[in-house]
């Protein structure tokens, strides 16, 4: 894997921010591939939407990055939750939703997504999540080294990532 960068995708949020990763020299972030990939897809597009609602009304605005909301997925986590919730008057059942989205969940406040895909499979190794679900495990894990190696901080607020040698962009290795 590249060099990739670590950068805001939403801090609109009352009780959470969102990072994203964008590989060193790309447009997108994984995140933005993973919205593209459905957004224009007639049968999937809906259930995107239902995703996007847990992400940004359930859990930036009313709760937080509950531990409850992410699936455990080797070192990274995902989403849909295990168990269902209701955002408004949409449900998210994990057992019927045919989408997932890898992700880091560092604390109540912080989250980094990465990508994602449609599961057509039993196991996120196989089938369409395969890809995206080993990149997640090698952000993740690179990430997690950043922190303990304290190329990376979070600042005080809880909310935001900062690069300890000074520079804007949080790049890493």
């Amino acid at each position: 894997m590249n060099t990739f960068v670590l950068e805001v995708f939403d801090e609109e949020g009352k009780a959470c921010t969102f990072y994203t990763v964008r590989r060193d020299g790309e447009a997108q972030s994984e995140t933005e591939k993973f919205l593209a990939k459905f957004k224009t897809d007639k049968e999937l597009r809906e259930k995107l939407d239902d995703l996007l609602a847990f992400l940004f009304v359930k859990i930036a605005e009313e709760t937080g990055a509950l531990p409850a909301f992410f699936r455990q997925e080797d070192i990274a986590q995902a989403l849909p939750p295990s168990k269902p919730y209701t955002v408004g008057e949409v449900l998210i059942n994990y057992s019927e939703f045919p989408l997932r989205l890898y992700c880091l969940r560092i604390s109540n406040q912080l989250v980094v997504l990465f990508n994602g895909g449609e599961k057509t499979s039993r196991s996120a190794q196989d089938g369409k999540t395969a890809t995206s679900f080993r990149d997640a495990q090698q952000f993740a894990a690179r990430i997690d080294k950043a922190l303990q190696n304290k190329d990376i901080e979070i600042l005080s607020n809880g909310r935001v990532f900062s690069s300890t040698d000074g520079s804007e962009e949080i790049l890493l290795y």
